[in-house]
């Protein structure tokens, strides 16, 4: 849980936005509850001189929007929080370098989700750059280039899709991944409470990991939240 993370890691956090909006404030008491190292800067202000984590940026519609992306991709791992709902200006968000995209009505609940899994997954990928691209759980090796399991030294046969599902959750260890999550990055689909599509991939992940000895129930079911590799 997100709760949990920050608590643990008390990232350093910019936040951006007008002095007006309520939000931007709701924001700000609710990572610094968590210890977070939180600053509040204007959209005009400057970055402060020291290494952010994060910068968390309201941006604005119209003509000041592309400034902003621009000016936001030479700081820092941004979240935007977008007052547009368009895919298209969504996309050009995360084409400029943003980790995450939150459109209005900005949601508190889910913009700090999305902070903590943006946080825990760049350090997850910069901690394996070292290791090629391997990654070590007990007796669970994979490979992610290749999609290679193995089991102490069985094999694992997994789909291309089940691989990464598997990859994700063992990447953020210990944190629940939300479904809604996951369907977007897994599935490229949007979440629906009657599709059932991401737990019969992660019962038969389950299945395969058991016969070949890794225990299943280290892939846990968060109800109503998600999953965790554990």
């Amino acid at each position: 849980m997100y709760e949990e993370y920050f608590s643990i890691a008390k990232p350093a956090i910019v936040v951006r936005g007008p002095e007006n909006m309520s939000f931007i404030a709701i924001l700000e008491a609710k990572l610094r509850e968590y210890g977070c190292d939180v600053t509040v800067i204007g959209p005009d202000d400057a970055m402060p001189d020291w290494d952010t984590v994060q910068l968390i940026s309201w941006v604005p519609e119209g003509g000041a929007q592309t400034t902003t992306l621009r000016w936001l991709s030479e700081q820092c791992p941004f979240i935007a929080l977008m007052a547009s709902q368009a895919a298209a200006d969504r996309v050009a968000a995360l084409n400029a370098g943003a980790d995450d995209v939150v459109s209005t009505p900005v949601d508190l609940e889910e913009c700090l989700a999305r902070s903590a899994i943006a946080m825990h997954r760049r350090h997850a990928t910069s901690a394996m750059r070292d290791t090629s691209g391997q990654l070590q759980i007990d007796n669970l090796w994979m490979q992610k280039d290749t999609h290679r399991v193995r089991v102490n030294e069985q094999p694992v046969k997994l789909t291309p899709l089940q691989f990464e599902l598997l990859w994700l959750l063992a990447q953020h260890k210990d944190t629940t991944l939300s479904k809604p999550l996951l369907y977007r990055q897994v599935l490229k689909k949007t979440f629906a409470p009657d599709d059932r599509s991401l737990d019969m991939h992660l019962s038969r992940i389950r299945k395969k990991l058991a016969d070949a000895g890794f225990p299943a129930e280290r892939l846990q079911t968060a109800h109503g939240k998600g999953y965790c590799f554990i």
